[in-house]
């Protein structure tokens, strides 16, 4: 196991952090139940923060500058030099109501997002998985989820990664990846935990899949075939989200949550809600925006 210098980046604390996203020499990133959508500038330490009418699930940049914000069953179009929000997409939802969570983009441009239930309603199998397109339209892909998460693309675009974090604790599945349809094929176990579930995933440049270990306190790595080949020691007990970043995508950006922590865990994790730093000489890959019009 490693045990790297971790390095807190800019002064926010979030409930939920999530949605951690390299774009334009900044990290995009969320706290979910605190409605806000955040940018940290790690030179400056510096965060700018936008406030949104419903739990922020996610921040997904888009190719004509603007930013996709997941809300409950909606995902809003937000311009961040205006301030101008409008609804992009709608996502049919559970009756007793759902927000959206985990997303990534295909390589083709496609917004992969999960679906969960609200805090109030408690865990079940309500959620879904949807793919959005350009034109704003949502395919349905799988139902029956509780939370997805760990949703990240092969560096060629043919396999895609996905779990299901509180039924399936431990397991990462994968499946062929139909770049025409954006459906997933032959879904099989990938990966199993040894410690944690998964939550926020992303790929390298290698093709490694790195998952956060929630509840587990690191972040694992797994090569293409599904072995686990490097585990990293981290401060705070639920790492929610990674993503490669910086001049040279080397550096590795974790997301946290300190929510449901209790005044002496917290006093323990000092770090946690907070967004981390490190660097372990691995390369990432640019993220691949949303693409508006396809």
């Amino acid at each position: 196991m490693l045990s790297p210098k971790v390095e807190r980046v800019g002064s926010f604390t979030a409930q939920v952090g999530e949605s951690a996203i390299w774009d334009e020499g900044a990290l995009l990133w969320v706290d979910i139940p605190d409605r806000k959508v955040l940018r940290t500038r790690p030179e400056s330490g510096t965060t700018e923060s936008w406030d949104f009418p419903e739990m922020a699930g996610f921040v997904q940049p888009a190719d004509d500058g603007s930013w996709l914000v997941g809300q409950h069953d909606t995902i809003l179009k937000f311009d961040p030099a205006s301030g101008d929000k409008s609804i992009f997409a709608r996502l049919e939802s559970a009756p007793s109501g759902n927000r959206t969570n985990d997303t990534c983009c295909d390589r083709q441009g496609r917004l992969w997002v999960g679906t969960m239930p609200l805090p109030q309603t408690g865990l079940s199998p309500v959620g879904s998985l949807f793919v959005v397109g350009g034109d704003g339209a949502a395919d349905r892909i799988a139902s029956g989820l509780t939370i997805p998460n760990g949703i990240a693309f092969s560096p060629d675009g043919l396999t895609v990664h996905w779990a299901d974090t509180p039924v399936t604790p431990h397991q990462v599945w994968r499946a062929r990846y139909d770049v025409g349809t954006g459906r997933p094929l032959d879904r099989e176990t990938f990966a199993v935990l040894p410690e944690g579930r998964p939550d926020g995933a992303t790929v390298d440049a290698a093709g490694c899949y790195w998952v956060a270990a929630v509840r587990g306190s690191r972040l694992l790595r797994f090569t293409p075939e599904g072995r686990l080949d490097l585990t990293v020691e981290l401060p705070v007990s639920r790492p929610s989200k990674i993503a490669f970043g910086g001049s040279d995508l080397k550096t590795i950006f974790v997301t946290s949550i300190s929510d449901g922590l209790t005044p002496d865990e917290k006093a323990a994790e000092p770090l946690a809600g907070a967004l981390l730093a490190l660097d372990l000489g691995m390369e990432g890959l640019p993220a691949t925006r949303f693409a508006t019009g396809r």
